[in-house]
Protein backbone atom coordinates (compact mmCIF):
# COMPACT_ATOMS: atom_id res chain seq x y z
CA UNK A 1 0.00 0.00 0.00
CA UNK A 2 3.07 2.38 0.87
CA UNK A 3 4.50 1.70 -2.37
CA UNK A 4 1.38 2.29 -4.38
CA UNK A 5 1.27 5.56 -2.57
CA UNK A 6 4.22 6.83 -3.22
CA UNK A 7 3.73 5.66 -6.99
CA UNK A 8 0.23 7.83 -7.30
CA UNK A 9 2.17 10.98 -5.94
CA UNK A 10 4.94 11.00 -8.03
CA UNK A 11 2.55 10.47 -10.73
CA UNK A 12 0.90 14.06 -10.02
CA UNK A 13 4.38 15.42 -9.52
CA UNK A 14 5.54 14.59 -12.90
CA UNK A 15 2.07 15.79 -14.63
CA UNK A 16 2.40 18.48 -12.50
CA UNK A 17 5.95 19.80 -12.71
CA UNK A 18 7.12 17.95 -15.58
CA UNK A 19 4.99 17.80 -18.19
CA UNK A 20 4.07 21.02 -20.33
CA UNK A 21 1.06 22.91 -19.13
CA UNK A 22 -1.26 24.02 -22.28
CA UNK A 23 -3.48 27.15 -20.80
CA UNK A 24 -6.41 26.76 -23.35
CA UNK A 25 -8.67 30.49 -23.01
CA UNK A 26 -11.77 30.72 -25.06
CA UNK A 27 -12.44 33.93 -27.24
CA UNK A 28 -14.81 35.84 -26.23
CA UNK A 29 -17.52 35.86 -28.89
CA UNK A 30 -19.67 39.18 -29.58
CA UNK A 31 -23.23 38.14 -30.62
CA UNK A 32 -25.50 40.98 -29.82
CA UNK A 33 -28.04 43.41 -31.14
CA UNK A 34 -26.66 46.95 -30.09
CA UNK A 35 -28.26 49.71 -29.33
CA UNK A 36 -26.14 52.93 -29.78
CA UNK A 37 -27.20 55.92 -27.53
CA UNK A 38 -25.92 59.86 -28.22
CA UNK A 39 -26.17 60.37 -24.28
CA UNK A 40 -27.01 64.09 -25.04
CA UNK A 41 -29.83 64.04 -27.46
CA UNK A 42 -31.74 60.55 -25.85
CA UNK A 43 -33.96 61.22 -22.85
CA UNK A 44 -33.93 64.44 -20.33
CA UNK A 45 -34.60 62.27 -17.32
CA UNK A 46 -32.86 64.09 -13.92
CA UNK A 47 -33.41 68.56 -14.68
CA UNK A 48 -31.01 69.04 -11.90
CA UNK A 49 -28.33 68.63 -14.44
CA UNK A 50 -29.77 70.54 -17.27
CA UNK A 51 -26.28 72.76 -17.14
CA UNK A 52 -26.04 75.36 -20.24
CA UNK A 53 -28.81 73.70 -21.95
CA UNK A 54 -29.99 75.35 -25.27
CA UNK A 55 -32.00 73.33 -27.29
CA UNK A 56 -31.99 75.90 -30.29
CA UNK A 57 -28.18 75.78 -30.40
CA UNK A 58 -27.58 72.26 -32.23
CA UNK A 59 -23.94 73.05 -30.55
CA UNK A 60 -25.25 73.34 -26.98
CA UNK A 61 -26.21 70.31 -24.20
CA UNK A 62 -29.94 69.40 -25.01
CA UNK A 63 -30.16 67.38 -21.88
CA UNK A 64 -29.91 63.81 -22.37
CA UNK A 65 -28.70 61.89 -19.57
CA UNK A 66 -27.94 58.56 -17.68
CA UNK A 67 -31.36 59.00 -15.91
CA UNK A 68 -33.11 59.19 -18.99
CA UNK A 69 -31.81 56.26 -20.48
CA UNK A 70 -33.01 53.87 -17.23
CA UNK A 71 -36.32 54.84 -17.62
CA UNK A 72 -36.13 53.36 -21.37
CA UNK A 73 -34.09 50.22 -20.55
CA UNK A 74 -37.31 48.15 -20.62
CA UNK A 75 -38.41 49.60 -23.87
CA UNK A 76 -35.14 48.97 -24.96
CA UNK A 77 -35.20 45.69 -24.28
CA UNK A 78 -38.69 45.07 -25.49
CA UNK A 79 -37.54 45.77 -29.10
CA UNK A 80 -35.20 43.34 -28.86
CA UNK A 81 -31.87 44.41 -28.43
CA UNK A 82 -29.31 42.83 -25.98
CA UNK A 83 -26.58 45.47 -25.17
CA UNK A 84 -26.49 49.35 -25.15
CA UNK A 85 -23.76 51.38 -26.16
CA UNK A 86 -22.91 54.92 -24.91
CA UNK A 87 -21.46 57.34 -26.28
CA UNK A 88 -18.47 58.62 -24.34
CA UNK A 89 -19.81 59.93 -20.69
CA UNK A 90 -16.31 61.06 -20.12
CA UNK A 91 -15.54 65.03 -19.21
CA UNK A 92 -15.29 67.23 -22.23
CA UNK A 93 -15.96 70.35 -23.46
CA UNK A 94 -18.94 69.21 -26.23
CA UNK A 95 -22.03 67.17 -25.81
CA UNK A 96 -21.04 64.57 -28.17
CA UNK A 97 -18.40 63.59 -25.55
CA UNK A 98 -15.45 62.67 -28.04
CA UNK A 99 -13.66 65.46 -27.03
CA UNK A 100 -12.45 63.80 -23.59
CA UNK A 101 -10.92 65.91 -20.84
CA UNK A 102 -10.47 63.57 -18.50
CA UNK A 103 -11.08 59.43 -18.82
CA UNK A 104 -11.83 59.07 -15.18
CA UNK A 105 -15.10 61.20 -14.35
CA UNK A 106 -18.45 61.83 -15.45
CA UNK A 107 -19.79 64.68 -17.77
CA UNK A 108 -21.62 66.19 -15.08
CA UNK A 109 -24.47 67.37 -17.44
CA UNK A 110 -24.61 63.15 -18.27
CA UNK A 111 -25.20 62.46 -14.09
CA UNK A 112 -23.00 61.15 -11.45
CA UNK A 113 -21.60 58.21 -10.93
CA UNK A 114 -24.16 56.77 -8.78
CA UNK A 115 -26.53 56.48 -11.79
CA UNK A 116 -23.89 55.00 -14.15
CA UNK A 117 -23.62 51.89 -11.22
CA UNK A 118 -27.50 51.89 -10.75
CA UNK A 119 -27.83 52.44 -15.13
CA UNK A 120 -25.49 49.20 -14.93
CA UNK A 121 -27.68 47.31 -12.66
CA UNK A 122 -30.80 47.62 -14.38
CA UNK A 123 -29.34 46.82 -17.67
CA UNK A 124 -28.43 43.97 -16.40
CA UNK A 125 -31.72 43.25 -14.57
CA UNK A 126 -33.41 43.36 -17.94
CA UNK A 127 -30.41 41.11 -19.59
CA UNK A 128 -28.96 43.74 -21.24
CA UNK A 129 -24.67 44.55 -21.80
CA UNK A 130 -23.48 47.98 -21.24
CA UNK A 131 -20.84 49.24 -23.82
CA UNK A 132 -19.14 52.52 -23.25
CA UNK A 133 -17.25 54.43 -26.23
CA UNK A 134 -13.22 55.04 -24.92
CA UNK A 135 -11.83 57.38 -27.60
CA UNK A 136 -8.36 56.75 -28.05
CA UNK A 137 -7.71 58.04 -31.28
CA UNK A 138 -7.99 61.99 -29.90
CA UNK A 139 -8.10 64.19 -26.74
CA UNK A 140 -9.29 67.92 -26.27
CA UNK A 141 -6.18 69.98 -26.70
CA UNK A 142 -6.50 70.66 -23.20
CA UNK A 143 -6.09 67.43 -21.77
CA UNK A 144 -2.79 66.52 -19.92
CA UNK A 145 -1.49 64.05 -21.88
CA UNK A 146 -2.23 65.70 -25.56
CA UNK A 147 0.14 65.96 -27.91
CA UNK A 148 1.06 69.28 -29.95
CA UNK A 149 -0.13 68.06 -33.16
CA UNK A 150 -3.75 69.58 -34.11
CA UNK A 151 -6.27 68.10 -36.84
CA UNK A 152 -9.71 67.65 -36.99
CA UNK A 153 -10.91 64.46 -35.39
CA UNK A 154 -14.13 62.63 -35.23
CA UNK A 155 -17.20 64.73 -36.31
CA UNK A 156 -14.78 67.57 -37.76
CA UNK A 157 -13.76 68.59 -33.98
CA UNK A 158 -10.41 70.84 -33.56
CA UNK A 159 -8.86 68.11 -31.29
CA UNK A 160 -5.47 66.40 -30.37
CA UNK A 161 -4.10 63.43 -30.86
CA UNK A 162 -2.83 60.76 -27.37
CA UNK A 163 0.65 60.95 -26.46
CA UNK A 164 2.31 58.45 -25.63
CA UNK A 165 4.44 57.37 -23.05
CA UNK A 166 4.66 55.00 -19.95
CA UNK A 167 2.75 57.65 -17.84
CA UNK A 168 0.06 58.20 -20.48
CA UNK A 169 -0.37 54.10 -20.65
CA UNK A 170 -0.45 53.55 -17.49
CA UNK A 171 -3.09 56.58 -17.42
CA UNK A 172 -5.03 54.75 -20.25
CA UNK A 173 -5.15 51.56 -18.70
CA UNK A 174 -6.19 52.89 -14.94
CA UNK A 175 -8.84 54.32 -16.28
CA UNK A 176 -10.26 51.25 -18.51
CA UNK A 177 -9.84 49.72 -14.98
CA UNK A 178 -11.52 52.56 -13.12
CA UNK A 179 -14.73 52.18 -15.41
CA UNK A 180 -14.31 47.95 -15.14
CA UNK A 181 -14.60 48.68 -11.45
CA UNK A 182 -18.32 50.67 -11.76
CA UNK A 183 -19.59 47.62 -13.79
CA UNK A 184 -19.35 48.31 -17.47
CA UNK A 185 -19.16 45.07 -19.64
CA UNK A 186 -17.16 45.77 -22.36
CA UNK A 187 -15.88 49.02 -24.65
CA UNK A 188 -16.23 50.50 -28.07
CA UNK A 189 -12.26 51.53 -28.79
CA UNK A 190 -11.93 54.37 -31.22
CA UNK A 191 -8.90 54.40 -32.41
CA UNK A 192 -6.34 55.60 -35.69
CA UNK A 193 -3.05 55.17 -37.62
CA UNK A 194 -1.35 56.95 -34.42
CA UNK A 195 -2.94 54.74 -31.91
CA UNK A 196 -0.16 52.40 -30.10
CA UNK A 197 -1.07 48.95 -31.25
CA UNK A 198 0.98 47.81 -28.23
CA UNK A 199 -1.84 49.53 -25.68
CA UNK A 200 -4.40 48.26 -27.83
CA UNK A 201 -3.04 44.74 -27.30
CA UNK A 202 -2.60 45.60 -23.83
CA UNK A 203 -6.36 46.50 -23.08
CA UNK A 204 -7.50 43.69 -25.33
CA UNK A 205 -5.70 41.36 -22.90
CA UNK A 206 -6.41 42.64 -19.43
CA UNK A 207 -10.16 42.92 -20.54
CA UNK A 208 -10.35 38.87 -22.06
CA UNK A 209 -13.35 38.41 -20.48
CA UNK A 210 -15.17 41.80 -21.74
CA UNK A 211 -16.60 42.93 -25.05
CA UNK A 212 -14.43 45.20 -26.92
CA UNK A 213 -15.47 46.69 -30.18
CA UNK A 214 -12.19 48.31 -32.38
CA UNK A 215 -13.40 51.32 -34.69
CA UNK A 216 -11.35 53.35 -37.44
CA UNK A 217 -8.26 50.99 -38.22
CA UNK A 218 -7.86 46.93 -38.65
CA UNK A 219 -6.61 45.09 -35.48
CA UNK A 220 -7.45 41.39 -35.05
CA UNK A 221 -10.67 41.11 -33.21
CA UNK A 222 -13.93 42.81 -32.95
CA UNK A 223 -14.49 45.90 -35.28
CA UNK A 224 -16.91 47.55 -36.72
CA UNK A 225 -17.37 46.56 -40.25
CA UNK A 226 -17.35 49.82 -42.39
CA UNK A 227 -16.82 48.32 -45.75
CA UNK A 228 -19.70 45.90 -45.14
CA UNK A 229 -21.69 49.67 -44.26
CA UNK A 230 -21.06 51.18 -47.39
CA UNK A 231 -21.97 48.39 -49.50
CA UNK A 232 -25.01 47.27 -47.47
CA UNK A 233 -25.89 51.07 -48.02
CA UNK A 234 -25.15 51.00 -52.30
CA UNK A 235 -27.09 48.11 -52.29
CA UNK A 236 -30.18 48.38 -50.00
CA UNK A 237 -31.17 52.08 -50.20
CA UNK A 238 -33.15 51.21 -53.58
CA UNK A 239 -35.04 47.93 -54.79
CA UNK A 240 -33.51 46.31 -58.16
CA UNK A 241 -29.66 44.80 -56.86
CA UNK A 242 -28.86 41.55 -55.57
CA UNK A 243 -27.70 40.95 -52.11
CA UNK A 244 -25.52 38.36 -53.45
CA UNK A 245 -22.04 40.92 -54.11
CA UNK A 246 -21.98 41.68 -50.59
CA UNK A 247 -22.39 38.21 -49.48
CA UNK A 248 -19.63 36.77 -51.62
CA UNK A 249 -17.36 39.67 -50.34
CA UNK A 250 -15.10 37.63 -47.53
CA UNK A 251 -14.07 41.40 -46.35
CA UNK A 252 -17.44 42.20 -45.55
CA UNK A 253 -18.92 39.08 -44.39
CA UNK A 254 -15.81 38.18 -41.39
CA UNK A 255 -18.46 37.12 -38.22
CA UNK A 256 -15.88 38.71 -35.94
CA UNK A 257 -17.27 42.34 -37.05
CA UNK A 258 -20.08 44.65 -36.22
CA UNK A 259 -22.35 44.98 -39.17
CA UNK A 260 -24.76 48.64 -39.28
CA UNK A 261 -26.25 50.33 -41.49
CA UNK A 262 -25.69 53.84 -40.11
CA UNK A 263 -23.80 54.99 -36.53
CA UNK A 264 -23.39 58.18 -34.69
CA UNK A 265 -20.73 59.24 -37.73
CA UNK A 266 -22.24 58.38 -40.63
CA UNK A 267 -25.26 59.71 -42.82
CA UNK A 268 -28.64 58.38 -41.64
CA UNK A 269 -29.65 55.59 -43.83
CA UNK A 270 -33.35 56.63 -43.89
CA UNK A 271 -31.48 59.61 -45.63
CA UNK A 272 -30.07 57.96 -48.05
CA UNK A 273 -33.13 56.32 -49.31
CA UNK A 274 -35.38 59.45 -49.66
CA UNK A 275 -32.82 60.68 -51.26
CA UNK A 276 -32.95 58.10 -53.80
CA UNK A 277 -36.81 58.66 -53.70
CA UNK A 278 -37.91 55.01 -51.99
CA UNK A 279 -39.93 54.58 -48.69
CA UNK A 280 -37.66 54.18 -45.70
CA UNK A 281 -39.59 51.94 -43.41
CA UNK A 282 -39.51 49.50 -46.93
CA UNK A 283 -35.90 49.68 -46.89
CA UNK A 284 -35.40 49.25 -43.05
CA UNK A 285 -37.36 46.12 -43.03
CA UNK A 286 -34.75 44.25 -45.84
CA UNK A 287 -31.82 45.24 -43.75
CA UNK A 288 -33.18 44.73 -40.08
CA UNK A 289 -33.61 41.11 -41.46
CA UNK A 290 -30.10 40.87 -43.17
CA UNK A 291 -28.76 42.50 -39.92
CA UNK A 292 -30.06 40.21 -37.53
CA UNK A 293 -30.00 36.79 -39.58
CA UNK A 294 -25.77 37.44 -40.58
CA UNK A 295 -23.06 35.80 -38.32
CA UNK A 296 -21.98 37.94 -35.64
CA UNK A 297 -23.19 40.93 -34.01
CA UNK A 298 -25.25 44.28 -35.22
CA UNK A 299 -25.08 48.18 -34.27
CA UNK A 300 -28.33 50.06 -34.83
CA UNK A 301 -28.58 53.86 -34.03
CA UNK A 302 -30.82 55.51 -31.93
CA UNK A 303 -33.92 56.67 -34.03
CA UNK A 304 -33.60 53.97 -36.45
CA UNK A 305 -37.40 52.92 -35.09
CA UNK A 306 -38.95 56.49 -36.25
CA UNK A 307 -36.98 56.23 -38.54
CA UNK A 308 -35.35 59.63 -38.35
CA UNK A 309 -33.80 61.75 -41.08
CA UNK A 310 -32.03 64.88 -40.97
CA UNK A 311 -32.60 65.56 -44.07
CA UNK A 312 -28.32 66.00 -44.94
CA UNK A 313 -25.45 63.71 -46.26
CA UNK A 314 -23.69 64.28 -42.61
CA UNK A 315 -24.37 62.48 -38.99
CA UNK A 316 -27.13 63.20 -37.32
CA UNK A 317 -27.17 64.76 -33.53
CA UNK A 318 -30.13 66.01 -33.19
CA UNK A 319 -32.89 64.20 -29.90
CA UNK A 320 -33.93 61.16 -30.84
CA UNK A 321 -37.83 61.31 -31.62
CA UNK A 322 -38.94 58.23 -29.63
CA UNK A 323 -42.43 59.47 -30.00
CA UNK A 324 -42.55 59.08 -32.95
CA UNK A 325 -41.80 55.35 -33.25
CA UNK A 326 -42.67 53.50 -36.51
CA UNK A 327 -44.56 50.57 -35.49
CA UNK A 328 -44.25 48.63 -38.38
CA UNK A 329 -40.46 48.65 -38.06
CA UNK A 330 -40.47 47.87 -34.19
CA UNK A 331 -43.27 44.83 -34.74
CA UNK A 332 -40.35 43.39 -37.59
CA UNK A 333 -37.43 44.01 -35.22
CA UNK A 334 -38.79 42.57 -32.06
CA UNK A 335 -40.09 39.33 -34.45
CA UNK A 336 -36.55 39.16 -35.93
CA UNK A 337 -35.00 39.28 -31.87
CA UNK A 338 -37.64 36.61 -30.70
CA UNK A 339 -36.49 34.21 -33.64
CA UNK A 340 -32.92 34.49 -33.06
CA UNK A 341 -32.94 34.52 -29.73
CA UNK A 342 -33.97 30.67 -29.59
CA UNK A 343 -32.43 30.01 -33.03
CA UNK A 344 -29.37 27.67 -32.85
CA UNK A 345 -29.07 28.35 -36.52
CA UNK A 346 -29.02 32.58 -36.54
CA UNK A 347 -26.88 32.23 -33.32
CA UNK A 348 -23.73 29.76 -34.33
CA UNK A 349 -24.89 28.42 -37.40
CA UNK A 350 -22.57 28.06 -41.08
CA UNK A 351 -23.51 30.44 -43.38
CA UNK A 352 -24.07 29.56 -47.52
CA UNK A 353 -25.31 31.76 -50.32
CA UNK A 354 -27.48 29.44 -51.70
CA UNK A 355 -29.64 31.28 -54.53
CA UNK A 356 -30.87 34.42 -56.53
CA UNK A 357 -33.25 35.06 -58.64
CA UNK A 358 -33.25 38.57 -60.13
CA UNK A 359 -32.79 40.83 -57.01
CA UNK A 360 -34.09 38.22 -54.16
CA UNK A 361 -31.22 36.41 -52.57
CA UNK A 362 -31.32 33.10 -50.60
CA UNK A 363 -28.71 32.20 -47.73
CA UNK A 364 -28.76 29.26 -45.32
CA UNK A 365 -27.63 28.93 -41.87
CA UNK A 366 -27.20 25.33 -40.91
CA UNK A 367 -26.29 24.27 -36.91
CA UNK A 368 -26.25 20.38 -36.01
CA UNK A 369 -29.87 20.73 -34.98
CA UNK A 370 -31.45 23.20 -37.40
CA UNK A 371 -31.27 24.74 -40.79
CA UNK A 372 -32.99 27.97 -41.75
CA UNK A 373 -33.41 29.35 -45.74
CA UNK A 374 -33.38 33.58 -44.94
CA UNK A 375 -34.63 35.10 -48.65
CA UNK A 376 -34.81 38.73 -49.13
CA UNK A 377 -36.60 40.29 -52.34
CA UNK A 378 -34.90 43.46 -52.63
CA UNK A 379 -36.40 43.46 -56.85
CA UNK A 380 -39.28 45.35 -58.05
CA UNK A 381 -40.94 42.51 -58.99
CA UNK A 382 -42.24 39.01 -57.39
CA UNK A 383 -39.64 36.67 -57.66
CA UNK A 384 -39.20 32.67 -57.16
CA UNK A 385 -36.28 30.82 -55.65
CA UNK A 386 -36.22 27.13 -56.67
CA UNK A 387 -34.30 25.31 -53.81
CA UNK A 388 -33.04 21.80 -54.17
CA UNK A 389 -32.13 18.57 -52.09
CA UNK A 390 -34.27 19.72 -48.92
CA UNK A 391 -36.38 16.67 -49.01
CA UNK A 392 -39.41 15.05 -50.18
CA UNK A 393 -40.75 14.94 -46.27
CA UNK A 394 -39.35 18.14 -45.48
CA UNK A 395 -41.51 21.54 -45.75
CA UNK A 396 -40.18 25.27 -45.08
CA UNK A 397 -42.40 27.00 -42.39
CA UNK A 398 -42.33 30.94 -42.73
CA UNK A 399 -41.94 32.69 -39.97
CA UNK A 400 -42.10 36.17 -40.49
CA UNK A 401 -44.98 35.71 -42.92
CA UNK A 402 -46.98 32.64 -41.89
CA UNK A 403 -46.78 30.39 -44.68
CA UNK A 404 -45.70 27.21 -45.87
CA UNK A 405 -43.39 25.82 -49.22
CA UNK A 406 -43.91 22.19 -49.60
CA UNK A 407 -42.15 20.24 -52.12
CA UNK A 408 -43.09 21.03 -56.30
CA UNK A 409 -43.68 18.38 -58.42
CA UNK A 410 -40.04 18.69 -59.88
CA UNK A 411 -38.49 17.96 -56.52
CA UNK A 412 -37.95 21.45 -55.66
CA UNK A 413 -39.13 24.20 -52.66
CA UNK A 414 -40.23 27.24 -54.71
CA UNK A 415 -40.08 30.27 -52.33
CA UNK A 416 -41.97 32.92 -53.68
CA UNK A 417 -41.75 36.80 -52.64
CA UNK A 418 -43.18 39.66 -53.46
CA UNK A 419 -41.34 42.67 -54.06
CA UNK A 420 -38.95 44.57 -51.43
CA UNK A 421 -40.05 41.60 -49.12
CA UNK A 422 -38.36 38.93 -46.58
CA UNK A 423 -38.73 35.90 -44.91
CA UNK A 424 -37.08 33.05 -42.47
CA UNK A 425 -37.77 29.74 -43.42
CA UNK A 426 -37.34 27.22 -40.89
CA UNK A 427 -37.08 23.11 -42.39
CA UNK A 428 -39.35 20.95 -40.72
CA UNK A 429 -40.82 17.45 -40.84
CA UNK A 430 -43.98 17.78 -43.65
CA UNK A 431 -47.04 18.10 -41.92
CA UNK A 432 -48.99 16.75 -45.21
CA UNK A 433 -52.30 18.27 -45.99
CA UNK A 434 -54.11 19.43 -43.08
CA UNK A 435 -57.14 16.86 -43.63
CA UNK A 436 -59.05 17.95 -40.43
CA UNK A 437 -58.99 21.90 -41.65
CA UNK A 438 -60.25 20.81 -45.06
CA UNK A 439 -62.76 18.14 -43.65
CA UNK A 440 -63.72 21.03 -40.96
CA UNK A 441 -64.06 23.84 -44.18
CA UNK A 442 -66.30 21.48 -46.28
CA UNK A 443 -68.34 20.46 -42.98
CA UNK A 444 -68.49 24.09 -43.09
CA UNK A 445 -69.63 25.07 -46.53
CA UNK A 446 -72.03 22.65 -47.12
CA UNK A 447 -74.11 23.57 -43.84
CA UNK A 448 -74.06 27.27 -44.89
CA UNK A 449 -75.42 25.19 -48.58
CA UNK A 450 -77.96 23.15 -46.49
CA UNK A 451 -78.94 26.00 -44.92
CA UNK A 452 -79.44 28.45 -47.63
CA UNK A 453 -81.45 25.13 -49.80
CA UNK A 454 -83.57 24.79 -46.24
CA UNK A 455 -84.41 28.24 -46.27
CA UNK A 456 -85.23 28.95 -49.40
CA UNK A 457 -87.59 25.91 -49.65
CA UNK A 458 -89.32 27.09 -46.04
CA UNK A 459 -89.81 30.88 -47.81
CA UNK A 460 -91.30 29.22 -51.14
CA UNK A 461 -94.01 26.87 -48.80
CA UNK A 462 -94.49 30.07 -46.63
CA UNK A 463 -95.59 32.08 -50.05
CA UNK A 464 -97.57 29.39 -51.38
Amino acid sequence: MKKFTVKCFAIIAFILFILPVTKVEAAVQLDERIYYILVDRYVNGNSNNDFQINIEDPEAYHGGDIAGIINELPKIKQKGFTAINLSPIMESTSFTGFDTMDHQSINENFGTMEELQTLVEKAHEEDLMVIMDFVLSQVDPDHPFASEEQSNGLLDQPLAGLEYSSDSINYIMDSINFWVDQGVDGFHLYVNESTDPQLVQQIKETLADKAIILDGVEYDGVSMNHAFHEEAVNLLKQPGQSLAPLLEDESVMDPEQVNYMESVLTNRFTFETVREGYHPVTRWKLATTLLYTLPGSSLFYQGLEVPMDNGKAEPDLRMAELNKADEEIIQHIEKLASIRNVSPALTEGDFELVDQAGALTVFKRTAAEETMYIAINNDTKTQVSSLEDIGSDMQLTGLLEDNIVREHEDGTHRIVLERESSNLFIVEQSTGMNWFFIALMIAVFGGFIAFIIAYNIKVKRQTK
